[in-house]
């Protein structure tokens, strides 16, 4: 055998060598690729069931939604705004499937969106049973307000029939209070004890407290208003009232509450009257002299004073005196 043949015997041995190491790597390969293969169908198929019970789920709560859905707007605005949370839930998990494919991930989300469902029907199915019993009282309270309406258009045509009889006993009323009124202010006016005499003079008070009879306005320091009573037998005897009231020469009431001024209503009048002064006297249903002080804690001054006396909420008295 010539080395020619030699060298290609050798040559075709390498072939066969490396066409064999090729054969088996190929095979190796092919087999790898198919474990992957089988792997990737494998998640695939986890991946559908995934997303398939994810539509079942979320198809079921929808149904189950819709079927709380009435005639309430304001509840089935709530079930249309769950809806579209179930949606936006449905859309993110069905993401994490395709684009994360964590299977772990996808089923806590899935279980949220199932728990977030009940949550939502839960709610509803409370409510709806909330305004079917509002709904029940509200049927009953219309009854009952039925039956109130009636009751008061019956009473209605009683106190129509008793508002006539009411007019006239007003009527009747109101004339016996006038009636009583103009009485009473008779009997008041027929109590109040009039005066026959009356007298003002100025005086100086001493150191020792004793009076001194003074016409001059400078050396006058207390006023003393004496006078005489009419015989009243229908004033029952005790202790009255008199109040004073001393105007100056100006036209201004003398009046210093701290001295004891202070307000009466004038009975005849209405009117509020201010006084000066005033004083208790023991009445005995008879003539009577008595004498009220005045100690006045500024200067008088010149000139002509009128006085006028009440009692009883009536003037029983007024008069005039002089200061130089």
């Amino acid at each position: 055998m010539s080395s020619r043949s030699n060298g290609l015997s050798i040559f075709g041995i390498i072939a066969i060598i490396a066409l064999l190491g090729l054969s088996a790597y190929l095979w190796m390969n092919n087999s790898s690729l198919k474990g992957e293969l089988s792997d990737i169908k494998q998640e695939h198929l986890q991946l559908q069931k995934a997303q398939t019970e994810l539509e079942q789920t979320y198809e079921q709560k929808l149904s189950e939604l819709e079927e709380l859905r009435g005639d309430n707007e304001e509840l089935n605005a709530m079930i249309d705004e769950q809806k579209s949370d179930l949606a936006k839930m449905k859309k993110r998990v069905s993401g994490l499937i395709w684009t994360e494919r964590e299977l772990g991930k996808v089923r806590e989300e899935m279980t949220n969106l199932q728990t977030q469902a009940d949550q939502y029907i839960s709610e509803i199915t409370k409510l709806k049973q909330q305004n079917q019993d509002l709904s029940s009282q509200n049927q009953k309270l219309t009854m009952a307000n039925t039956e109130m309406n009636e009751t008061i258009e019956v009473n209605k045509k009683r106190i129509n029939k008793l508002d006539s009889v009411k007019t006239l006993l007003v009527s009747q009323t109101e004339e016996l209070s006038e009636t009583n009124n103009m009485l009473s202010s008779k009997v008041d006016m027929a109590e109040a004890i009039k005066i026959n005499f009356l007298e003002v003079k100025g005086y100086d008070v001493k150191d020792d407290g004793s009076l001194k009879e003074k016409g001059r306005a400078k050396k006058v320091e207390l006023l003393r208003l004496c006078f005489t009573t009419e015989t009243n037998l229908v004033t029952k005897a005790g202790e009255e009232e008199f109040q004073i009231a001393y105007t100056s020469p100006i036209g201004e009431l003398l009046y210093v509450e701290d001295l004891g001024s202070g307000r009466l209503t004038n009975k005849l009048t209405g009117e509020t009257v201010r006084y000066t002064t005033s004083g208790t006297v023991d009445y005995n249903n008879d003539d009577l002299n008595a004498c009220l002080d005045w100690r006045p804690n500024f200067a008088l001054g010149k000139g002509e004073y009128s006085v006028q006396i009440f009692n009883n909420g009536f003037e029983v008295g007024k008069g005039s005196f002089r200061l130089k």
